[in-house]
């Protein structure tokens, strides 16, 4: 059954806009009518239809589903190479089961996504937002604020840093070495890959380097496989 995205009251529910269209246009969902809701914090209900109007649904709330919840908190600090790449890294990382996506701009990026975040905030929560109708998940990550690598390190908690020239020292190594922490942050570097004094600052703020396998990846494969592994 699928689900949709909704603002949910302690007994009601209420969808709009796309979410409304998609319900009683292209479902074709009616009055009595019961449906799946979530609101993207975790919390996911069965509720039936009591009013239909363009654009605007209102329901009442019958009963709680059950939800499972990846067992890591999960992330993903990465360089974004392009529009489309950014968004694949949405869509799949947020399937796949991650909990917050860090955009940040380093010495070789091709992108700068500080200037296009305010713009396209929006339009990258329904990306996410629609990965979530897909793998029935009700848990919408968090897309926080783009930030310079530099600035980004200054933040503190465990971190693993992907890196193509490290070839010994694997992502569950290095989790090993953070103790396998119930939350981690991993950086994926962009296409050109780390500087290496990207590379020297990050092991100073205690950011451990690892591989993710014999290849060398695109960034946003890495990015996927990061989550893949580790979720």
């Amino acid at each position: 059954m699928p689900q949709y995205f909704a603002d949910i009251k302690p007994t009601e529910f209420f969808l709009t806009d796309a979410e409304a269209h998609h319900a009683c246009v292209v479902a074709r969902h009616k009055e009595g009518d019961v449906i799946r809701v979530f609101d993207g914090t975790g919390r996911q209900f069965m509720g039936c239809i009591e009013k239909v109007q363009k654009k605007f649904v209102r329901g009442t709330l019958l009963n709680p589903c059950p939800v499972r919840k990846v067992a890591l908190d999960l992330t993903l600090a990465f360089v974004p190479n392009s529009r489309t790449g950014l968004e694949e890294v949405l869509d799949k990382g947020t399937q796949l089961g991650v909990s917050a996506f860090l955009p940040i701009l380093s010495a070789r990026s091709e992108y700068d996504v500080l200037k296009k975040f305010d713009g396209k905030n929006e339009r990258w929560h329904q990306i996410m937002v629609s990965a979530c109708k897909q793998c029935d998940t009700p848990f919408i990550p968090q897309i926080l604020p783009p930030v310079k690598f530099e600035q980004a390190l200054a933040q503190t908690g465990p971190a693993l840093l992907a890196y193509e020239a490290e070839f010994t020292h694997t992502l569950f190594w290095g989790m090993a070495q953070l103790k396998n922490p119930r939350a981690v942050r991993v950086y994926v570097g962009p296409a050109g890959g780390w500087t290496e004094e990207e590379v020297s600052f990050a092991k100073k703020c205690g950011v451990l380097p690892v591989t993710l396998g014999v290849n060398i990846l695109r960034a946003e494969t890495a990015c996927l496989a990061v989550a893949a592994k580790l979720l």
